[in-house]
């Protein structure tokens, strides 16, 4: 059964040449799919013939495009990268990828070297990015929560979350979702004093409702949110940081740019930002994205130097357009199977 998904790029050419250093008589090279030996003779050997051996080692250093071409040559081929990853993809000097949906199950997926590529996932018409990190996205759709791959379509559904829609919710997890520590914290401003942070814990069938009190202009809108060290952190669009620790305590921090010398006894923030990211790297028209359109975007983790936090953005469109809204998310281009009874 072919993999769900429609990717519309050409298969990548996958020719292997081999030599060796024995004798003349057995070297010989590989060229479509035949084996020239050493007096001329052309053999025929088709490429699902290789062996699952040599396969499985040629999948798993794939990144995520070449690994969808390779799962589509054959059963065979897709049955020797079981184990495949795209791993290679989210080693920590690359960046990650952007991916456009929204409108209907057609997206548009921008590789870090500025390739474009049309995928078809349907999972993620009416739905919203909520979280992205490490290849996994957290998404909520009509009342339900689930973690989703989009180039596999792995899929893992949540309990039922406690609000039957999302509109200033902003939420991180802190592992893998096929990890047994995973944590998913969600966290909205149910008042102009209060924060509500919803977690979740692996297993559990049920939300844990955790309030936060707010001072005095503790903190704006938030727009992006992480895990470090058994705590959450939530930064919002200015200077101000609140957390969130697993022995549910709260603290609420400014940020302050500073030179080290200048303020001594004061910790350094391990994480750091990158706001107005899309912007910056002039992603509308990058994507090709016409005046009229107007986009919000999930951020997501990415490892330089020190981990820094893609914010959430919203980019209106142009003043006097009649528009149209899309959606996007940072993702690391990984490919996750698991279990089709795989639960929580």
């Amino acid at each position: 059964m072919a993999d769900p998904y429609s990717v519309n790029l050409d298969l990548c050419s996958l020719k292997e040449g081999v030599s060796s250093p024995q004798s003349p008589r057995h070297r010989m090279s590989i060229e479509t799919g035949l084996i020239r030996t050493t007096y001329g003779q052309m053999a025929e050997r088709k490429w699902s013939d290789l062996p699952s051996d040599l396969l499985s080692p040629i999948a798993d250093r794939l990144g995520l495009i070449e690994l969808l071409s390779f799962r589509g040559v054959c059963k065979d081929w897709k049955s020797a990268s079981a184990t495949a990853s795209a791993e290679i993809e989210s080693l920590p000097d690359h960046e990650p990828w952007f991916l456009v949906y929204g409108s209907n199950s057609e997206c548009t997926l921008l590789s870090n070297s500025g390739k474009k590529y049309t995928i078809n996932i349907p999972e993620l018409n009416g739905a919203t990015c909520l979280a992205s990190n490490k290849g996994w996205l957290l998404m909520f759709q009509e009342g339900s929560m689930f973690f989703f791959c989009p180039f596999s379509h792995a899929k893992i559904d949540l309990p039922r979350f406690p609000h039957s829609q999302v509109t200033d919710h902003v939420a991180a997890f802190s592992s893998p979702p096929t990890s047994q520590d995973c944590l998913v914290a969600v966290i909205n401003r149910s008042s102009e004093t209060t924060l509500e942070l919803n977690m979740l814990c692996h297993g559990a069938k049920v939300w844990t409702n955790h309030k936060g009190y707010l001072p005095r202009d503790a903190i704006k809108t938030i727009k992006g949110a992480t895990y470090h060290d058994e705590e959450f952190y939530f930064f919002d669009n200015s200077e101000n940081l609140v957390t969130f620790s697993i022995d549910k305590s709260w603290n609420f921090f400014v940020i302050i740019p500073r030179p080290k010398d200048k303020f001594p006894g004061i910790n350094d923030l391990p994480i750091g930002r990158r706001m107005r990211h899309f912007i910056h790297m002039n992603m509308k028209n990058e994507l090709g994205l016409p005046e009229n359109v107007s986009i919000s975007t999930c951020g997501t983790l990415v490892h330089d130097r020190i981990d820094k936090l893609v914010l959430n953005e919203r980019i209106e469109a142009a003043e006097d357009s009649i528009s149209y809204q899309l959606k996007g998310v940072w993702i690391q281009p990984r490919f996750f199977q698991v279990s089709p009874n795989q639960s929580w």
